[in-house]
């Protein structure tokens, strides 16, 4: 089924993107719970943003999601493609015995198109993980 990805670097995917939405999750947490209606004005200048409780994200905070865009890009595009149908299966959109199918999706819809769905994928850590389990390949 899988010709150029390996299933290694599938899980390594979704290890990446695993770590990604927890820290994503981590800073979205940390917004204030305030009633934001009554809120007066200050005098002079000021940060707005002070009242909604954001902080300036940490020097290292997009080095997970930038690792996962990395490890998706340095895929060869028929690696990408077969990540994308693993993800599709994954999601329910496409049975593992339509895996051709999959493949001239993605084919269909370029390589941007595919490369932006995988690394947009909130869930992509479940997604791979599931499709590895439907195609049978998880281990």
């Amino acid at each position: 089924m899988l010709k150029d990805l390996h299933v290694d670097q599938a899980r390594f995917i979704a290890l990446l993107a695993n770590t990604a939405r927890a820290q994503r999750d981590a800073l979205l947490g940390n917004v204030a719970e305030n009633d934001l209606d009554g809120v007066t004005p200050g005098r002079g200048e000021r940060n707005p943003t002070v009242e909604l409780g954001v902080e300036p994200l940490p020097a290292d905070a997009s080095r997970p999601a930038a690792a996962l865009s990395e490890a998706i890009r340095s895929l060869s595009e028929p690696a990408r493609r077969e990540l994308f149908a693993l993800m599709r299966i994954g999601q329910g959109h496409l049975a593992a015995k339509n895996w051709h199918q999959g493949l001239a999706d993605a084919e269909m819809l370029g390589d941007d198109a595919i490369t932006a769905a995988i690394v947009d994928d909130p869930d992509l850590h479940d997604h791979v993980a599931k499709g590895l389990y439907e195609a049978k390949l998880a281990g």
